[in-house]
């Protein structure tokens, strides 16, 4: 243990020496299998779980893509709008409101994002993740990755994260950050919620990468956001309904 303790602060300062050289973008694929996220939850009926094997069976997986934009100072995670959509034959859906912005300079976040029916702005303090490094390594997309988790404890979700140190840069997908190298794929709860990097493209960003200049929503700060999924997955369970329809998984 303490080996590997050693070597994530090696790697984290790796990050500090050289994150301000690396910048660019990495195009993630977002795949949620809501019959695993279903059968998880306990407190639906199984007459419920039951139709959406029905509905699904094997092909239970939607996805849909997003790109993130990164610098040595600065993160933005939203959809690909040049992606098009693999599901759904074709159809072209609205796609909700949603931007994470990582300030990580100032250490602020900002995260645009619909949700219960309406838009919210998150603005407050950016704080990491409680991460656990581990001993597996992969590659994905020729990158080698080491493994980190951690726990969502409002949501009960288990993450485990793959990062590289080959991209110096504690950025990644969803509201994920704080590692020592650019996070390239996450599962949430054993893969009922997988992205993963399908495109990587190192390159200057000398526009950075900014925010939008008007984004329309109810501003609050983190803790009234979390407050605000807390009461609605208590509202679930005393309801027997599936959250996730509403909240993001």
């Amino acid at each position: 243990m303490r080996s590997i303790y050693s070597l994530f602060l090696l790697i984290l300062g790796t990050v500090s020496l050289c994150g301000q050289n690396v910048s660019g973008e990495i195009t993630y694929e977002r795949t949620s299998y809501w019959v695993r996220i279903m059968e998880e939850l306990p407190y639906l009926s199984q007459a419920e779980k039951d139709r959406a094997t029905l509905t699904w069976g094997s092909d239970d997986g939607y996805s849909s893509n997003y790109i993130l934009r990164f610098t040595a100072n600065e993160s933005s995670y939203t959809h690909d709008e040049t992606a098009a959509t693999s599901e759904d034959n074709g159809w072209a859906w609205r796609k909700d409101d949603y931007l994470i912005h990582r300030d990580l300079q100032n250490m602020r976040r900002t995260d645009w994002m619909e949700m219960l029916d309406r838009t919210y702005l998150v603005e407050d303090d950016l704080q990491f993740p409680k991460w656990k490094i581990r001993t597996e390594i992969k590659d994905i997309q020729g990158y080698v990755c080491m493994s980190a988790e951690t726990w969502d404890t409002i949501k009960n979700q288990h993450i485990i994260a793959w990062f590289t140190d080959e991209i110096p840069v504690p950025v990644g997908p969803e509201m994920l950050c704080g590692l020592p190298g650019a996070i390239l794929e996450m599962e949430v709860n054993g893969g009922a919620l997988i992205v993963s990097a399908t495109k990587i493209d190192l390159k200057p960003m000398p526009d950075g990468v900014g925010l939008p200049k008007r984004m329309k929503g109810k501003k609050i700060d983190l803790a009234q956001y979390q407050d605000l999924i807390r009461t609605y997955l208590k509202d679930s369970v005393g309801a027997e309904r599936n959250p996730y329809w509403s909240i993001r998984y």
